[in-house]
């Protein structure tokens, strides 16, 4: 540690940080100052932050490279869809925006510029929600990396959301929707009948072969999902460890699997191709179909009558629960069927749709008079 005074009457500092473990050579700052007080305030800082393990790095990494870090890690780490997901906002909404940036000198005040910008755009604040978290995140990798010593998004809130109201089919919709299914529409009512019946996500659904159903002893065993990826199938673990489990199913709705696998079978036969029970039960072509087809054929067969209002693909899922409830199953049983972590994700999702048990608690309360 030192203070030179120049030849132009300014103080140069110079201070030791140790050896770099990635050179063997000795870690130094210096910087110049007009007073020599400044200089000692410095260095006194320098170390300080260096003892902390908190000096901003030796390394000078621009956006584009820690971008490459932080997908590289997302890749190694992550399922394909979620990579693809965080490569596909860095590139469209972040990468734009911060590519000629100077890392180190970002602040919070120019974050919040950029999520009024993103506001600006039109985007729901969902949207821009989840692409300040995924911001958050490459900033985690820039401290990481020993590039700043301080997310800049921290203290950034997230934009308040206006809660929706969950769709969901009755049971007497629902038999409304499969009746405007057509005959040579067979597939596709299956393919609902069994989404409405088991609350599977569509993902485990896609993924399910004959192998996966024990029609003996009416389960389902679920373990994976389906996703495409650049047109690519990709068969992944589901969303989380408690997705794995086994469900039981009905006779009637064993009854029509069946059905639709001998209809299966004589399609392939038409189609000259080979059917086994490692086949997708919903593959009615050379691979397994998407889940955009069968989204877009809810919207189709909704407009053949008025009386049914379309809904979502995944709130077939909902009214799955719904059904449930209305069957006055507990919480466990449906957290268990859905696979979720915990019963608290069950209340916090579900919780709403359960009868108001305060009404029957005040009606006993008669019966004390």
């Amino acid at each position: 540690m030192s203070i030179r005074k120049l030849n132009d009457g300014r103080f140069q500092a110079d201070v030791s940080l140790g050896i770099n473990p990635l050179t063997n050579k000795r870690r130094r700052k210096k910087k110049t100052f007009k007073h020599k007080k400044d200089a000692e305030d410095w260095i006194s800082k320098t170390k300080q932050l260096y003892k902390s393990q908190q000096v901003i790095g030796e390394r000078q990494l621009d956006f584009i490279t820690l971008k490459d870090l932080y997908l590289e890690e997302s890749k190694l780490h992550h399922k394909p869809n979620y990579y693809k997901i965080q490569e596909y906002t860095i590139n469209k909404h972040i990468t734009p925006a911060f590519k000629n940036s100077i890392i180190k000198k970002i602040t919070p005040t120019e974050i919040r510029e950029y999520q009024s910008k993103l506001i600006d755009t039109g985007l729901s604040y969902k949207s821009i929600n989840n692409i300040m978290i995924i911001l958050k995140k490459f900033f985690d990798k820039a401290i990481e990396e020993q590039v700043i010593p301080a997310n800049p998004c921290k203290s950034i809130k997230n934009l308040s959301l206006d809660k929706k109201q969950m769709k969901f089919w009755t049971p007497e919709q629902f038999k409304l929707f499969i009746q405007l299914i057509d005959k040579d529409e067979y597939m596709f009512k299956v393919f609902y009948t069994f989404a409405y019946f088991t609350g599977m996500r569509c993902g485990e659904i896609l993924a399910l072969t004959w192998n996966d159903i024990d029609k003996f002893r009416k389960e389902v065993n679920i373990y994976k999902s389906l996703t495409y990826i650049n047109k690519e199938i990709i068969i992944t673990k589901p969303k989380t460890k408690n997705s794995i489990r086994r469900i039981s199913i009905n006779s009637k709705l064993i009854e029509l699997l069946q059905d639709w696998k001998r209809e299966q079978q004589d399609l392939f036969s038409k189609y000259k191709m080979k059917h086994s029970n490692e086949i997708h039960i919903f593959q009615y072509k050379d691979q397994a179909p998407t889940k955009d087809i069968f989204s877009r054929k809810i919207r189709t067969i909704c407009e053949r009558d008025d009386k049914v209002e379309a809904i979502r693909l995944h709130d077939f899922r909902h009214s799955h629960v719904a059904l449930l409830i209305h069957q006055r199953e507990d919480y466990t049983t449906i957290k268990e069927r859905l696979g979720h972590a915990s019963i608290k994700t069950t209340i916090d999702v579900y919780g709403h749709l359960f009868p108001n048990k305060q009404r029957e608690t005040a009606d006993r309360l008669d019966e004390l008079f």
